[in-house]
């Protein structure tokens, strides 16, 4: 065997060795990992030329991790839910809720989300009207792709109430990030370079190896141009870099949008700040503010959207100040993938209730 023949054999050989021991990982993180990218999971969405992505109508799967198993169902006009949402009724009153995956809440039954335990909390105290809360929260979205989202498909449904939920740990990050789309008013079309960064994405989405590759990566990222182990930590820093400022200003912007949007049709609107779970559990909060290379405030992102978000005077409830006094305050959030308990989903229909009582959002609900 010649020389080249000997080298080829070798390469061959080492290619075989790393696609095996890649196929292994893979399968191991398939089995015990809690990451998104399996099929089940990934077939819940589809792309969207206005939005980006959006929930695939009327599909049905089950979702498995080590932590939860739970059936999922996108009803006819895309949300989760298990009936189709149809005309409104003269007595019928409509919250829509927007928001991302603490909305979504695919770690709970359907029937444990927030969004139904406040359905059956409003038609229990107030049985003069049927109440019918809609979930439209969807993975992956931040305040452009919620005002894109309730433009062209949620505003549809006519509610007499907007929910928006804030997650003020990705909020500001994800507004930066999709700046151009709230410029346009829809995703930007792409270049060829962008549309093969987009097959790239798709095939990382795919794989979990990927997946955690990728992971490692923007963590490195972060560490070395905002001096946190993650980037959306930047909206924790005592001095903020200029794309969390920047981020807030554009999802002020595009909550305004909503706002005047919902006004204009009659609907009332409110926003909800969802704390991070490091934020109430100090064992957590202290190793990411030791290891971050600059100094994080607690509570920053909260107050710093409390602050932009009190420019569009509308009713906002703070859920941080409802979950620290709580007994065992950790529990009302999952270990692995840091989203709300069936607990969790119970305290905050509970405190939505409250709000909405207090505010008298349910009496100015009536659609002008």
């Amino acid at each position: 065997m010649s020389r080249s023949e000997v080298l080829t054999a070798r390469v061959v050989i080492i290619g075989l060795i790393f696609l095996g021991e890649f196929g292994i990982l893979e399968a191991g993180l398939r089995l015990f990992g809690t990451m998104e990218s399996n099929s089940a999971f990934q077939s819940l969405f589809i792309s969207d030329d206005r939005i980006g992505h959006r929930l695939r109508p009327g599909i049905s799967v089950r979702y498995s991790t080590t932590e939860f198993s739970n059936d999922l169902t996108i009803n006819g006009q895309g949300v989760r839910d298990d009936a189709d949402i149809g005309p409104k009724g003269t007595d019928e009153r409509r919250v829509l809720i927007l928001g991302d995956s603490y909305v979504f809440a695919v770690q709970v039954p359907f029937s444990h989300t927030f969004g139904e335990r406040l359905e059956v909390g409003l038609n229990a105290s107030d049985p003069a009207q049927r109440w019918r809360v809609i979930n439209g929260g969807v993975q992956g979205y931040g305040p452009v792709e919620e005002w894109l989202f309730y433009r062209h498909i949620a505003s549809s449904f006519e509610p007499d109430i907007v929910l928006i939920v804030v997650s003020v740990a990705t909020d500001a990050v994800e507004a930066f990030d999709a700046k151009a789309k709230l410029e346009l008013g829809r995703v930007p079309d792409q270049t060829q370079v962008q549309r093969s960064r987009m097959q790239v994405r798709q095939i990382v989405r795919s794989s979990l190896v990927l997946q955690l590759a990728r992971l490692r990566f923007d963590q490195l990222f972060a560490r070395t141009f905002a001096g946190t182990s993650e980037r959306p930590l930047a909206s924790y820093l005592e001095q903020p870099p200029s794309y969390v400022v920047d981020g807030l200003l554009t999802a002020e912007r595009a909550f305004g949008y909503v706002t005047a949007h919902a006004r204009k049709n009659g609907a009332k609107v409110a926003f909800v700040l969802m704390p991070a779970r490091f934020q109430l559990r100090d064992e957590e909060y202290q190793g990411i503010a030791e290891n971050a290379e600059k100094k994080l405030l607690r509570h920053a992102a909260n107050e710093r959207f409390a602050r932009a978000l009190g420019q569009l005077d509308e009713p906002m409830l703070d859920l941080l100040p409802i979950f620290s006094p709580l007994q065992d305050p950790q529990s009302l959030y999952f270990v692995g993938n840091s989203h709300l308990t069936a607990r969790g989903h119970r305290v905050v229909a509970e405190a939505l209730l409250d709000f909405m009582n207090s505010n008298r959002l349910m009496v100015m609900s009536a659609r002008r």
